[in-house]
């Protein structure tokens, strides 16, 4: 019987290119924090390390000239963690597979995890818990803004109300001590009533202004009346008295440039003839004044053409002078201190990006070329301790709807999973005014990177783990479950899962990125079509997607073609630049890849040379029909020897991915358990390549040359096809 096309989810890899050889392995520098950081913060070092207080979404201030006293709050629950004297922060990994930073130095006081720091009311009965992880909801306050003016001013608010408290820290002397001042402007209706410290702490801690001193469950807080008042805190260190007649805040810190230098650099165009697509190389400014890594995560185009580029340590920076030369590139430091920006875009002229502490609005109120405003555009986003809950991507619809992506909480060393949260392997979409986040889809391991097509369709790729066989490459659908059930969020776990349109073998792509669709009609062929980028092997890929009937419901299968380019780091991002139509690519080294630096912006250019590999791919019973982007040469074509092709499977299940199945057995190979008491795969069993050749009767080519006709009775279901062709 000739197998239907119904259950034909294969998927065909046309192997046109060789990967790239592996580049050496860089050892990942630390971050050098600067005046303020955006992390998950922690406060009281134990013995082991490990901090005692916490704040899931935190952000760290140093405070003085000389930047030796800090300040951690806890922007989600309007929560001061607390203040140290001494150095600033542990160093965090690149990837964030240590520790995450933690105050150095002598601690001041602190405050319990999950606690809220300010109360609606004057006459707030108790403070309020958060449980489990996320913020507390309506009804309470949490940051709404930062600017790094002075020492920075941050804006605390109840969402949907007017009630505000603006808070600006500084360190002062007084008592011939240095002590820690956090003065409180408060404009609210019904009062408010602020966290100070542990009542044990009471006698160190000084308060001036409108209001009275209580404590509540052990914790002395502050009732500040309604209206809009003034009252600063100050904090002695250990061993000090209480502060009195400290000095008076002086005019608040004016906006200005913190950055005002510049760095040029000259591009490199390809020198290559001959091919349809070539790589030009954009400088990266890595002699820079302020010594900020170059591990590029992120792009969007301004308005006037302008780049805006992210890295994964925090920065952000926007490059000019992208003409046709590239021999003088500009770069500006516009903002810093982010926490792991992995998605940025520009949106009205206005810079947005996904950290994993949420969406962000980057404003420079005051256009003199830097963010002089960190805007929470929305803040219901999820995060625990996990090291790997990256927050990839970001893209918005014709409606003005932002979509973004959260990892599972990956354990160290790959296998199962951390404490859950409700967003982790969900993708997540935020409403055109940034109130509102609701999840789309689930299942999803370690997507990094998302695609949306002009009409509003998604796709998203997926890395090889646990519940993930190999690579995939997903059209998603609303509601759709994407392969990991402790990701599924759903009373019960899955035992089927929505299928991808294509896997992806280890060799074509071992690490997936983003995707992009081809708006320029200065591209080629490729308009109106779909590109994937491989962060592993450092490639780009074309999508040839087609759609079929699978149980009754559509279904897109289809496969990848590579272009002949190779990138110097792990690809994750692609724009098109509207000036010039071609494709801009950022990305980085830092998970596993085959790339040969830290970071990179190239432009993948059209020559307007013949392309001359496949633009469609489509599979019938029985048959394989390739169509070409030039005319073929038509003996070699239709010479069945020409052509190899390979049939397998892989096997869903707990383990961390999956051997290659022959598509004749009856029985899949189970997983053992390995030491850590977790499903395994064996290494003999992942040795075990068992590809079924499919023969290729004949072959016939079109008319026009542009179609060949794979002839191939035994065409079968297939999870992987491979189809390499001379």
């Amino acid at each position: 019987m000739r197998p239907s096309l119904v259950a034909l989810l294969a998927t065909a890899v046309l192997a046109l290119g060789q990967a790239p050889k592996p580049g050496a392995v860089a050892k990942n520098p630390t971050e050098a924090p600067g005046r303020w950081i955006f992390a998950t913060v922690g406060v009281d070092r134990k013995p082991d390390g490990t901090a005692e207080h916490t704040a899931l979404k935190g952000l760290a201030l140093r405070l003085g000239e000389d930047g030796k006293h800090a300040l951690a709050y806890d922007t989600e629950l309007a929560r001061v963690v607390g203040g140290w004297s001494g150095k600033f922060v542990s160093e965090m990994n690149l990837m964030s597979r240590g520790e995450y930073p933690s105050a150095l130095g002598s601690v001041y006081f602190s405050t319990d995890d999950d606690l809220a720091g300010l109360a609606v009311g004057e006459a707030a009965p108790r403070l309020a818990r958060r449980k489990g992880f996320g913020a507390l909801g309506a009804g309470h306050y949490r940051l709404l803004s930062f600017q790094p003016h002075g020492d920075g001013v941050l804006t605390f608010g109840v969402p949907g109300a007017a009630d505000r408290v603006v808070e600006t820290p500084r360190v002062v002397d007084s008592n011939e001590a240095q002590v820690l001042v956090r003065s409180l402007v408060t404009e609210t209706t019904n009062g408010v009533t602020v966290l100070l410290g542990r009542s044990q702490d009471a006698a160190r801690i000084g308060v001036r202004g409108p209001g009275r001193r209580d404590q509540v469950d052990g914790w002395e807080v502050y009732r500040i009346p309604a209206g809009k008042q003034q009252v600063e805190v100050a904090y002695a260190p250990v061993g000090a008295a209480r502060p009195e007649g400290w000095p008076e805040a002086g005019a608040p810190a004016a906006p200005g440039r913190r950055w005002p230098q510049t760095v040029e650099t000259k591009g490199e165009l390809s020198t290559k003839v001959g091919e349809p697509y070539v790589v030009d190389r954009i400088k990266l400014p890595e002699a820079n004044p302020w010594k900020a890594p170059l591990y590029t995560s992120a792009l969007d185009f301004l308005p006037d053409g302008r780049a805006v580029v992210a890295t994964f340590h925090g920065d952000v920076f926007v490059a000019s002078g992208l003409d046709e030369t590239l021999a003088k590139v500009t770069w500006r430091r516009f903002a810093a201190g982010l926490y792991h920006p992995l998605g940025l875009k520009v949106v009205g002229g206005d810079v947005y990006v996904t950290c994993r502490d949420g969406l962000w609005k980057l404003r420079d109120t005051d256009a003199d070329g830097e963010c002089d405003r960190y805007e929470v555009f929305n803040g219901d986003l999820q995060v625990t301790k996990n090291f790997h809950e990256f927050v990839f991507d970001l893209q918005t619809d014709a409606a003005g709807n932002f979509y973004f992506l959260k990892a599972g909480p990956v354990r160290k060393g790959g296998r199962g999973f951390d404490d859950l949260c409700d967003h982790h392997g969900a993708l997540l979409k935020v409403s055109p005014d940034g109130r509102d986040l609701s999840v789309v889809a689930t299942g999803f391991r370690a997507p990094n990177g998302l695609g949306l097509s002009p009409t509003g369709q998604l796709t998203t790729g997926d890395n090889e783990g646990t519940w993930t066989p190999v690579c995939r490459l997903n059209w998603v659908k609303a509601g759709g479950f994407y392969g990991v059930p402790p990701l599924a969020h759903r009373a019960t776990e899955p035992t089927d899962y929505d299928r991808p349109l294509c896997w992806f073998p280890k060799e074509v792509d071992n690490s997936s990125g983003g995707q992009v669709w081809v708006t320029s009609d200065k591209f080629g062929p490729w308009k109106d079509r779909l590109l994937h980028l491989s962060y592993g092997t450092c490639s780009l890929f074309g999508v040839l997607p087609q759609e079929v009937s699978f149980r009754g419901q559509p279904q897109m299968q289809g496969g990848v073609t590579r272009f002949n380019v190779t990138f110097d780091s792990g690809a994750m991002r692609a724009r098109f630049r509207p000036q010039d139509g071609q494709l801009y690519v950022v990305g980085l080294r830092g998970w596993q890849t085959t790339a040969t630096r830290n970071g990179c912006l190239q432009r993948v250019r059209y020559t307007g040379a013949s392309y001359r590999a496949p633009l469609q791919l489509a599979v019938h019973p029985g048959q394989v029909v390739l169509t070409f982007g030039a005319p073929v040469d038509r003996k070699a074509a239709e010479d069945p020897a020409s052509w190899n092709a390979e049939l397998w499977n892989y096997v869903w299940s707990a383990a961390y991915g999956s051997p290659d199945v022959s598509t004749l057995a009856t029985a899949r190979p189970a997983a053992e358990v390995g030491k850590d008491g977790k499903p395994e795969f064996s290494k003999d069993q992942m040795a075990e390549r068992k590809h079924d050749p499919l023969v290729i009767r004949s072959a016939k080519v079109s008319a026009d040359g542009l179609t060949v006709t794979l002839d191939a009775p035994e065409l079968r279901p297939a999870m992987q096809m491979q189809l390499k062709y001379d």
